[in-house]
C-alpha cells in the first residue's frame, strides 16, 4: 500500500515534460531548436591528418660553408611560405630534416627530405 501510494506522489512529477532555456534559446514549443546528448565517440570527422614529404634542396655553392648556409636559408624560408599559408591553423608541424651535402664539378649543393604534417577538411 505504501509503495501505491509513493507511486501515485511520484508519477505526477515523472510525466510532466521538462524543458529548460540555453542562452536565449526559447524551450517552448515554437521553436525548432534540438539538443542531443550521445555516448561514444563522435564518428563525424570535419578534418584528417595528413602527413607528406618534400625534397629541400639549398643552392649551390663553391664552399661547403656557403652551400650549408643556402640550405639553412632554404629551410627558414620554406617555413615562412607555409607559416603565412596557415591561415586556418592547419601546420601542425614542420621539418626540414637532416641536411646531407654533396660535391659535384666543384660545386657543393646540401639538401634533406622536410616532412610536414597538416590537418585538412574532409567535409
Amino acid at each position: 500500500m505504501k509503495n501505491l501510494i509513493c507511486a501515485l506522489i511520484i508519477l505526477p512529477f515523472l510525466a510532466s515534460a521538462q524543458t529548460i532555456g540555453v542562452k536565449d534559446i526559447p524551450a517552448d514549443g515554437e521553436s525548432s531548436t534540438t539538443i542531443e546528448v550521445k555516448k561514444g565517440r563522435n564518428t563525424d570527422r570535419e578534418f584528417e591528418i595528413v602527413t607528406n614529404e618534400d625534397e629541400l634542396e639549398g643552392e649551390a655553392a663553391p664552399l661547403l660553408k656557403e652551400a650549408r648556409a643556402n640550405w639553412k636559408k632554404a629551410c627558414a624560408d620554406w617555413k615562412a611560405e607555409t607559416k603565412d599559408l596557415n591561415k586556418e591553423n592547419q601546420v601542425l608541424s614542420l621539418s626540414c630534416g637532416k641536411m646531407t651535402c654533396t660535391t659535384v664539378a666543384m660545386e657543393s649543393t646540401c639538401s634533406s627530405t622536410s616532412k610536414y604534417k597538416v590537418k585538412v577538411r574532409v567535409k
